[in-house]
């Protein structure tokens, strides 16, 4: 609407309602979280740092060297295990205040890239609550992907500057860094700066684009670091990677079937991307072949990993699909718009976006409700778990703790620093056992979502 007009004047307020429509889903989606408690991951990651300085968190952050696990994201589980102790509820606060700056980035980038304000919106709605995203909401430990998005947006942000001089290089490979510290599916970050100076920089200077170079060896420094750490050699470990252009096919059929909840062949995938990326690049629409490309080149560090395959792993590459809704959205409003009286095509696009706010949060809570059922019966597990634990009495020093059965997907190690978390000590031992060894004090069985104290 034209600038100063009455009628923009007079229903100037609605300018605020996708702001508002994307705040209500925030909190409706948090809501629907209430339940969450630990998970096998927070056990584990709050035993590692539990006898860290920080002073030595902060050196591993800064230190050249990639041989310590995504320090970026242990040193928020260290300021969060310092802050809130045994209490579930303020971590995942946390992890929602993150998601919810992250939805604002996703909208800054998006108004930058596509230059439409309604694109923008749509693109970060969609990004507030997508079924893969349901683990985001659960389980503290995908904190990696939260606070390494957060610093990877950041990045195409810094990136994006008009003017890149010395200063701006430097800034963006330190947020490079950050983010390839907290995940190391941020190492894409500056092949995506080379999209975005190819695709979306006009006019494209060569000097500035050269100037990847720089956190581009930084880059490769550390991901060869961390592919030597973590490579497996077995097809039955974690981080076997399959280097195959099939397991390329069947990763990507894999991500697209969870997002969209088909079950649709790799090769149909694979056609169907192909075919729309030959589209675009004749077309020359160069915003959305951008974004396409983004979602390639996001997902490429982990598309191999065969024994990895989990949904929200979507929480990087998601930018780019709703990048190319952000450009729909786009053309659909630039041939609306001269069609539709101002007053009128302010009511319809404020009404629109408030029904697609509805579908969202429909779409999403339908699909993940077996989910969420599931997640609260482990919670619940979970906390009777290390409440049950902590009414025993106190053991001695250096006692070991013996159990017949444990919580469900607990193993020896998670009994371990489940015990010791519930407990708030480092002295005690924990073990799986069938019978129970003479002289035992700490006879321990686990029923109904509670430890009990044989006889």
């Amino acid at each position: 609407m034209p600038e100063g007009s009455t009628i923009d004047q007079k229903y100037r307020f609605l300018r605020f309602v996708p702001l508002v429509c994307i705040a209500v889903l925030l909190l409706a989606t948090f809501r629907l979280y209430g339940y969450a408690y630990f998970w096998l991951d927070d056990f584990n990651n709050l035993h590692w740092v539990r006898d860290r300085t920080f002073p030595e968190a902060i050196g591993l952050v800064l230190s050249p060297s990639a041989a310590h696990f995504r320090p970026t994201g242990m040193l928020v589980y260290q300021i969060a295990g310092v802050l809130f102790g045994q209490d579930p509820k303020p971590y995942h606060w946390l992890m929602w205040a993150i998601h919810a700056f992250n939805v604002g980035l996703v909208y800054i980038v998006l108004k930058r890239l596509t230059l439409s304000r309604a694109g923008a919106a749509v693109g970060a709605l969609l990004f507030v609550y997508p079924p893969v995203f349901n683990d985001l909401f659960w389980s503290f430990g995908t904190i990696f992907e939260l606070t390494g998005a957060a610093l990877f947006f950041t990045g195409m942000l810094v990136w994006h500057q008009q003017k890149r001089n010395l200063g701006v290089v430097l800034l963006a490979t330190a947020v490079f860094v950050l983010a390839l510290k907290a995940k190391e599916m941020a190492i894409t970050l500056p092949a995506v700066w080379i999209l975005q100076d190819l695709l979306l920089r006009r006019p494209l200077r060569w000097k500035e684009l050269v100037a990847v170079v720089f956190p581009g060896i930084v880059g490769a420094w550390f991901g060869f670091q961390r592919l030597v750490l973590m490579q497996a050699p077995e097809p039955g470990q974690p981080y076997y990677m399959d280097l195959r252009g099939i397991t390329m096919g069947r990763g990507f059929a894999n991500y697209f079937n969870a997002l969209l909840g088909t079950n649709w062949r790799w090769q149909h995938w694979c056609i169907g991307f192909v075919a729309l990326l030959l589209v675009f690049a004749l077309l020359r629409w160069r915003r959305v072949l951008f974004f396409q490309a983004y979602v390639f080149v996001t997902f490429l560090p982990i598309i191999f990993l065969i024994n990895h395959r989990d949904p929200f792993y979507w929480y990087f590459p998601m930018l780019g699909i709703c990048g190319m809704l952000a450009m729909l959205t786009r053309s659909i409003t630039d041939w609306l718009a001269p069609k539709i009286p101002e007053r009128r095509l302010a009511l319809s696009a404020s009404f629109s976006f408030a029904i697609l706010t509805l579908l969202v949060y429909a779409w999403s809570w339908s699909a993940m409700l077996e989910r969420r059922v599931w997640q609260a019966g482990i919670g619940r597990e979970y906390r009777g778990f290390v409440e049950s634990l902590q009414a025993l009495p106190s053991p001695n020093p250096g006692e070991t703790l013996y159990f017949k059965s444990i919580p469900e997907h607990f193993d020896s190690g998670t009994l371990l620093f489940a015990s010791e978390f519930a407990l708030q000590r480092s002295d005690v031992g924990a073990q799986i056992v069938e019978d129970f060894p003479p002289g035992a004090r700490y006879r321990l069985v686990f029923e109904n979502s509670r430890v009990i104290m044989q006889q």
